[in-house]
Parts: C-alpha cells; sequence; structure tokens
C-alpha cells in the first residue's frame, strides 16, 4: 500500500508538481452557519470514526476541547478559506503528518493561470526565515536574506501560524523543513491572506534594512523557473557508488517503489541484491544510507532493505489495524471502497487486523548480508517507510544516525488506504488514512522520531554553496573506526 507524499511529487527544496495540495482561493460567496457547522462535524465525526491514530499523541479530552473550541468560532457566515483557517489548526492537532485539510479542487484549479504566488523559495532556520532563491530573477540583495517582515505582517507573526498548520508525527521537530519545503511561503501563505503583490521588509547586504515589491508568479511560471534553477540530475529511485577504492559504500534510496529505476524493469529488491553483491565483491566495510527528503512509498522496500543488515530472523511491523471495514462517510469520497473481508480479521475489540501484510509476523534475513558499520543521513524530509526503516534500524542498534530527527513517528504511523472527503458545503478536502501500524519496537521516546547520534545544524549559506555537511561528516566518521552510536553526540568539528 503506498502511503505518506505519494501524493506529493518534489524536486529537492520544492514541492510543485502535485496541485491538488495548493489551496487556490477566490473571494466567493459566504456560506451559511449551518453549511459551514455540517462540513465540520462531517470531518470531525470521519476522524473520530476512523483515524486509528487520533489519540496516539493527543488525549482524547484535549482533542475535544480543540475542536469544541474551533467549532464555537463558526459563528458567522464564512467563505472556504476562512473556514479552513478554523479547520487546519484542529486537524493539526492530531498531529498525524499524514493527515491534511486541503483546498477545493475549483480553486486550485486557477494557480496555474490566474493567482500570482510569492515568488521566493524560503528556508527555515533557528526560527527564523531565509531566501534560498528568488524565482522572478536571479541574484540580487534577496536571495540568502533574511525575512524580516511580508505585507507589513511579522516574518515571527507569520511562522507562529504556518506552524499551526504543519505538523509531522507526535512531536517531531520538523515544522520547521515542513514548512520551507510543503508550500509554506506559496500556498499556506496565501490561505492565510497574504497575497500579491509582496512587500519584503529584509537586510541587505551594507546592514541596512530594505524593502522590495515583488509582483508573485503564476504556479505554472514558477515550476519552469524553479525546474531551470534546479536541474535533476538523478533519475532513479535508488543507486549506489563507491568511495575509498570501493571501502565505503553510499546507497541513495529517493523513494521506497517498487521498481529502483523509472523505466521499471529493475525491481527494488534486485536492485537490493545487486548493490549487496557489489558490496561484498569490492570488500566494503563501510555503508552510508542516505534517506533524506525520502518521504515514503511502499511497505515492504524498508523492511527489504533491513534484511540485508540483519543476520537473524526479526520483526518489522508488529501489527497493522484499521477502525472498519466501511464508514459512513465514504459517500463523501467516490473512490472509497470497503476494506476486503479475506484480508482482515476482526479482534475482539470490534476493530480489524491485516493479518495477511507481508510486513508483519517472522521476516527472514537476506543474503548476500552486510556485516559492516552502517552510517544513516535522515532530515525532515524523512517519512513514513523511510521512518519505518530508522526505528528498526534504532532498535536493534545496527546504524549510526546523522543529520536532523526525521517526520516520522518511532512506534508507527496511520497511513496505508487513505481517504479523501469532499465536505459538501466548502468542498474542503480531508485526506487521512485508515490503516494504523505498529512496529515491532520498544525502549523509546513515545511522541519522537529517531534522534541523531550526530545531529547537524544546517544554514542558508551552507544551502546557497551546496555543502553538504552530513555527508562530509558521515565520510568523516567513516574514517574513526572507534565511533559507535551515541545518544545526541556531539559531531566533531565543523567540516
Amino acid at each position: 500500500m503506498q502511503r505518506s507524499f505519494g501524493w506529493l511529487r518534489r524536486t529537492r527544496g520544492c514541492l510543485l508538481l502535485w496541485c491538488v495540495i495548493f489551496p487556490a482561493f477566490i473571494r466567493g460567496e459566504k456560506l451559511p452557519v449551518s453549511a459551514l457547522q455540517e462540513d465540520f462535524r462531517i470531518a470531525r465525526s470521519a476522524l473520530e470514526e476512523a483515524h486509528g491514530g487520533i489519540y496516539r499523541y493527543t488525549s482524547k479530552a484535549e482533542m475535544d476541547r480543540t475542536f469544541d473550541g474551533a467549532y464555537r468560532k463558526i459563528d458567522r457566515p464564512m467563505i472556504d478559506l476562512e473556514l479552513w483557517r478554523l479547520m487546519a489548526p484542529a486537524v493539526a492537532q492530531i498531529k498525524c503528518g499524514h493527515t491534511f485539510l486541503w483546498f477545493p479542487k475549483a480553486l486550485q484549479a486557477q494557480f496555474e493561470t490566474t493567482i500570482p504566488l510569492c515568488p521566493l523559495e524560503v528556508r527555515v532556520f533557528g526560527s527564523r526565515a531565509y531566501v534560498y532563491q528568488d524565482l522572478s530573477r536571479t541574484g540580487g540583495d534577496l536571495e540568502g536574506s533574511e525575512l524580516l517582515s511580508l505585507n507589513g505582517v511579522p516574518m515571527k507573526r507569520l511562522l507562529t501560524q504556518l506552524e499551526g498548520v504543519f505538523t509531522g508525527d507526535g512531536n517531531t521537530a520538523v515544522k520547521a523543513w515542513r514548512i520551507g519545503h510543503i508550500g509554506g511561503f506559496t500556498v499556506y501563505l496565501y490561505g492565510l491572506g497574504v497575497e500579491a503583490p509582496f512587500l519584503v521588509t529584509y537586510p541587505a547586504r551594507d546592514g541596512k534594512r530594505r524593502t522590495a515589491e515583488l509582483a508573485g508568479m503564476k504556479l505554472v511560471d514558477r515550476r519552469k523557473a524553479w525546474d531551470a534553477r534546479n536541474p535533476r540530475p538523478e533519475t532513479t529511485n535508488a543507486d549506489l557508488k563507491f568511495l575509498n577504492d570501493g571501502k565505503t559504500a553510499v546507497l541513495t534510496i529517493r523513494h521506497w517503489y517498487q521498481y529502483a529505476d523509472e523505466e521499471r524493469k529493475l525491481t527494488f529488491l534486485d536492485f537490493l541484491k545487486n548493490s549487496f553483491s557489489q558490496m561484498r565483491t569490492n570488500g566494503s566495510k563501510s555503508l552510508i544510507i542516505d534517506v533524506r527528503d525520502n518521504d515514503g512509498g511502499l511497505d515492504a522496500p524498508g523492511k527489504q532493505l533491513f534484511a540485508f543488515l540483519w543476520d537473524r530472523p526479526f520483526y518489522y511491523d508488529e501489527k497493522l489495524v484499521i477502525n472498519a471495514r466501511q464508514f459512513d462517510f465514504f459517500k463523501y469520497d467516490p473512490e472509497a471502497k470497503p476494506i476486503r473481508a479475506d484480508i482482515v480479521e476482526q479482534q475482539p475489540d470490534g476493530r480489524f487486523r491485516l493479518g495477511k501484510h507481508p510486513n508483519v509476523g517472522v521476516q527472514q534475513p537476506a543474503e548476500p548480508h552486510f556485516a559492516g558499520k552502517v552510517y544513516v543521513l535522515m532530515n525532515g524530509g524523512s517519512f513514513s517507510t523511510s521512518c519505518e526503516f530508522l526505528a528498526t534500524l534504532h532498535f536493534h542498534k545496527r546504524g549510526i544516525f546523522i543529520g536532523e530527527e526525521p517526520a516520522g513517528g518511532y512506534y508507527g504511523c496511520t497511513a496505508g488506504r487513505f481517504v479523501q472527503l469532499e465536505l459538501p458545503n466548502s468542498k474542503l478536502i480531508l485526506r487521512f488514512g485508515l490503516t494504523t501500524y505498529y512496529q515491532a519496537v520498544s525502549g523509546y521516546k513515545r511522541d519522537r522520531g529517531v534522534l541523531p547520534d550526530f545531529p547537524v545544524t544546517h544554514t542558508i549559506v551552507d544551502l546557497i554553496s551546496g555543502r553538504d555537511r552530513d555527508m562530509d561528516l558521515a565520510l568523516s566518521l567513516v574514517q574513526r573506526p572507534d565511533v559507535s552510536r551515541g545518544n545526541g553526540q556531539k559531531a566533531p568539528a565543523r567540516h
């Protein structure tokens, strides 16, 4: 079952390929209070009935208070955008990185041709926003500068508002990454009411505070500008290269798909077999696995990779559970279908367990086995299947973790089969998974992802210069045979 951000294909640092996530609002007619309340009740009921992880990180009492408080604010006629501003933070309080409140499809289409978006690619470091690229022009004072305000709104206030609608799983520290990479300064900025033209305040290179007015860009033009400045050299979902005369292997996994190549000729499992055979032939002693910006995909590939790194039978997922085989709210999603009866078993509590899932039960190691040291690069873009793999590797003490905390929780997620409810009045779209995953791990923080043994702090200067501090650090650690997995160890001196 494909999950995570399969619906959102990004180049690194840019989201712009599935416009379904992009809110496109036109000043339309206001909906009556009764219609708005009906949509809210439908969304809340669906989440409470079917989201198996709704209380995983937030108690029922707290979620009830959150929903009740937002509902009370529906006290006047509103347009769809105003309802989104009330509902999106409430949905985000579930703290499920797979669960989103989207924008009406009819409005999304307007972005391609009519609605100018902010042309700045922005990255957030240390609670501050910096301009990575100005897609309306190359160079100039803006790139590399800190954003102080937009349209007169202090950046600190805008970041606080954006943090209210962005979440990973639990209390993973990934809001900054997600704001910068998943539309925070394009569509969500528009959703908060910051529209073209954009008056930007920033400190210029001479230290003086400057302002600039930007006209904004249509989505199609913004995408073209991004692609022109950021060509994608890689075309595969996974690849392998060797360093240090073959003694160090670097395995990059960009997506967890059935195939490793775009031509769909080489399965991921065959790619792994070939890769580990090459490592054995080369006598590789160290393996660097890079899952940065890998937002997930299919369930099985993560388990398949771990099997080459472990030499004994193991457990991967403890269980996968859904609350029911079908729900009344399926009528709001034309693609929703009942879960097949032959793949689930009803439990005493009334819920259903997916008993035939390939990741459940005893798993066997794979050959050729790799017994050398494993170093893992991860960041806020590592999610879903990536986090299952990371947690399993961490639980079995099989890797040294470098970079940033990933977006997924240690013990699993709620994803699997997704529903997309189109609320009947506002046409807002609620998307969430029906399957709750419980991994076969224990003894770790309940509400966090795998924390790095060697955290890496990034800067806008690093990003613009193209310096890869994560990889630099990994390569330096490879040369230190005494390094073992720590607990938030300080990295060696900056490289």
